[in-house]
């Protein structure tokens, strides 16, 4: 029976998925299995943000779950070495969501469609996929070899200084010299609610595989710090967007740490100096620039091998205390001109509480010191399940609440989503219908005490502080790129950020999604024929890393 209302299920959202882009007025035959769809994958959280599955096997959701189940301990991985030749066709894999059934293949019309606007764009350096560059790169590169560090960080939060013990992943490419080496990047991470899916994790994360396949087989040492609260730190609380210096002194901290065994690696001496750049993709795409930000207000912390060069960032939230808040607490929909600028109304709806809880239990935590009565609303707090049956709302049939269940529930982004449907406060209510509701305020997810005067400018200041900075940076000295329509991160951060600081952008981007077409991670459910919609926020960053590497290129 589970089994065949999963396939219902999937069949009622892929009826659904090629009009999420358009205006036009969706419709669906069963609203209430569309909610369950979208909270069909154990993995959700970690396809939608930052990166979509597009390995061979993931497009293919899990059934649904009746259980939460438990984090898996994190867990060092490597040394291990990647060929350029596997990298090459992991890169393909990604490019055109190539698949084992050759349903998709990189002959295929919409495969190539992309593989031409890439190499037409001058911002990509024309990369010519069918070249192979990563196999045929020109500094002879023969592989990556990827290991994880763990290392300590001392960072500031509001009640003051603290230490942490952390994690990383560093990247080294292969069969070339000191000399050869490009520069280091430091690269930022896009939002993930499963603590193990990080930086220092190669195997199953597909966003550390792409900065191997882009990045590092182009001769770039890359750093993927974890954050605070993720990867070796498990039971901390991530300091989500609002503590955007945190993750900017955690790489600084990382670099140092690497130092000695890249200077070993490549016989450098203790005058060598590297390039250094930083890159981030959705919620790592601030802490990018704030990473620029940080080293010029704070001269003198960064290790000597480095020399800072430039920063790029890829659909960040550089707008707190406007265009993100706005985005959280307004409903947002495709109508009334879709002054946010979203694709999905579907995609939006489902975002928002989990993008909200994520920032509201890193602010409860660190700035109220751990008050989570006077953010959220008790019955979103406490998982309660409106809508779904309780099942769907516990962890391993046990009541939990929202801090414990990012530390103790690996799939907690299905949680919240359950929770989340019908939830009532503050006169909103957010919906269960998630393909066709405009209603989707986060009022309903906080408490009666969030939205008073006091509370609210307390918050705002925060918000305030964890706005892009870019006053002390040099001119010319970071880029950004942007979809032009994006369902999680709204396109406004771009726009927010480019008429602040025009002189201090030296590139920006802002790409046509319709240009780019992706496989729909539905259209294999049924066995049909591969469903292609614009480019969102999910796929983008395999293509904006082509721009980013452009623009390292040219120092």
């Amino acid at each position: 029976m589970q089994k065949k209302l999963g396939h219902l299920i999937m069949v009622a959202i892929i009826s659904l998925l090629p009009a999420c882009g358009s205006d036009q007025q969706q419709t669906a035959s069963s609203t209430d299995a569309l909610a369950l769809a979208m909270l069909a994958n154990p993995d959700l959280a970690t396809q939608l943000m930052p990166t979509f599955h597009l390995d061979p096997l993931d497009n293919t959701p899990s059934p649904v779950p009746t259980k939460a189940a438990a984090t898996k301990p994190w867990v060092p991985e490597g040394p291990l070495t990647v060929s350029v030749a596997d990298l090459q066709t992991s890169f393909e894999i990604k490019f055109c969501q190539l698949n084992s059934q050759k349903q998709v293949t990189l002959q295929s019309p919409q495969c190539q469609a992309n593989i031409d606007f890439i190499k037409q764009q001058s911002g990509t350096g024309y990369f010519d996929l069918t070249r192979k560059p990563i196999l045929n790169n020109p500094l002879g590169v023969t592989g990556v070899l990827f290991q994880t560090l763990q290392y300590p960080t001392q960072v500031t939060l509001p009640q003051g200084p603290r230490s942490f013990n952390v994690s990383g992943g560093l990247m080294l490419p292969q069969g070339i010299s000191g000399s050869q080496i490009k520069g280091v990047v430091v690269y930022f991470h896009g939002t993930t609610f499963d603590k193990s899916v990080v930086g220092s994790n190669y195997t199953t994360n597909g966003e550390t595989r792409l900065n191997a396949q882009v990045f590092a087989s182009q001769g770039y040492i890359v750093l993927l710090p974890d954050y605070v609260g993720q990867g070796k730190d498990q039971q901390s609380v991530h300091p989500y967007v609002l503590y955007p210096q945190v993750s900017a002194k955690t790489a600084v901290d990382m670099l140092a740490s690497a130092a000695p065994l890249i200077k070993s690696q490549y016989n450098l001496s203790d005058s060598s100096i590297l390039k250094l750049f930083s890159a981030g993709y959705s919620e790592g795409g601030a802490y990018s620039l704030w990473f620029n930000t940080y080293l010029r207000q704070n001269p003198g912390t960064l290790h000597n091998l480095y020399q800072l060069t430039h920063s790029v960032g890829m659909e960040g939230a550089y707008s707190t205390s406007k265009v993100t808040k706005g985005f959280l607490f307004d409903d947002v929909t495709l109508g009334g001109g879709n002054r946010y600028n979203i694709q999905s109304q579907v995609v939006t709806n489902l975002v928002k509480p989990l993008l909200s809880a994520d920032a509201f239990l890193s602010y409860a935590t660190y700035q109220l010191n751990g008050d989570m009565l006077a953010v959220f609303n008790p019955d979103f707090y406490n998982l309660k399940c409106l809508v779904l049956a309780p099942s769907f709302c516990s962890a391993n049939g046990s009541p939990t609440t929202i801090d414990r269940a990012f530390v103790d529930v690996q799939n907690v982004a299905s949680l919240i989503l359950s929770s989340s449907l019908k939830q009532s406060s503050n006169g909103h209510t957010y919906p269960a219908d998630l393909a066709l509701a405009i209603k989707n305020s986060v009022y309903a997810l906080v408490s009666t005490s969030f939205v008073s005067s006091a509370a609210q400018a307390q918050l705002d200041a925060a918000l305030r502080a964890a706005d892009v900075d870019l006053s002390q940076v040099p001119d010319n000295s970071v880029s950004i790129i942007s979809l032009s329509h994006d369902s999680v991160v709204t396109p406004n951060n771009y726009t927010a950020l480019l008429a602040a600081y025009p002189s201090k952008i030296r590139y920006s981007y802002l790409l046509p999604e319709s240009r780019l077409q992706v496989v729909s991670p539905f259209s294999y459910v049924t066995g049909k024929t591969p469903v292609y919609v614009n480019v969102d926020h999910m796929q983008a960053l395999v293509y904006e890393f082509l721009y980013a590497l452009n623009i390292f290129n040219q120092y």
